[in-house]
Parts: structure tokens; sequence; C-alpha cells
């Protein structure tokens, strides 16, 4: 959202309901897998030309549907529906930024 922020700002309709039902339904588990993952998936799409397209397509397939889908009490399509994503992108984008990182530090080690 940070991303949109000139269309959105921090008490915004999307962020509230997201910020509900994390405290509501989302696991301290997952949670912390989140915090810790979450700026390594932002510092990595950052880096990439075309980060404006990622970001929209994320706000458009994966916010906007889990915010709908809470709004009409689909709180499982909405938890699976953003597991499911952060998985992906943890897969697409920190995995390789994790990756290229150790192995850099592994080149001066050695």
């Amino acid at each position: 959202m940070r991303h949109l922020q000139k269309k959105f700002d921090d008490n915004c309709d999307e962020l509230t309901t997201l910020r509900w039902f994390r405290d509501k339904f989302v696991s301290k588990e997952d949670k912390e897998h989140y915090y810790i993952t979450a700026p390594i998936i932002v510092e990595a799409i950052d880096e990439l030309n075309d980060n404006n397209k990622i970001y929209d397509y994320i706000y458009n397939n994966v916010v906007k549907s889990c915010v709908e889908a809470i709004k009409k009490g689909d709180y499982e399509f909405a938890y699976n529906k953003y597991k499911n994503s952060v998985l992906t992108f943890e897969e697409e984008f920190a995995r390789p930024k994790l990756t290229g990182k150790f192995v850099k530090v592994l080149k001066r080690i050695g």
C-alpha cells in the first residue's frame, strides 16, 4: 500500500480492513513470518524496473480480493489468499534476493 500512498492514506478502508483481519484471524506464526519476509520482498521488488506493474498486480489481485472476501465474511478465502501470496512472493522475490546476498558473503569469506 505504500506504493499506492498517493491514492490511499494509512487509515484507508483497505488497510483498516486488513489490519482488523490480521489481528482477529492471522496466526502469530504467520504474522511473525510476514514481518520478517515482507521487507525483503519489498526491497527486491523495489529494485526491479517494472515494480509499478508488480505492485499494481498485488493490489488488484491480492489486496482487493482479500478485502472483498473479508467484507463478505469469507475469512478462509482471505486467509488462504494472503498466505499463498506471501509464500509465492517469498519464492519469487525474497529467496533470490537472500541467495544473492548469501553467495556474496561466501565469496568474500572464501
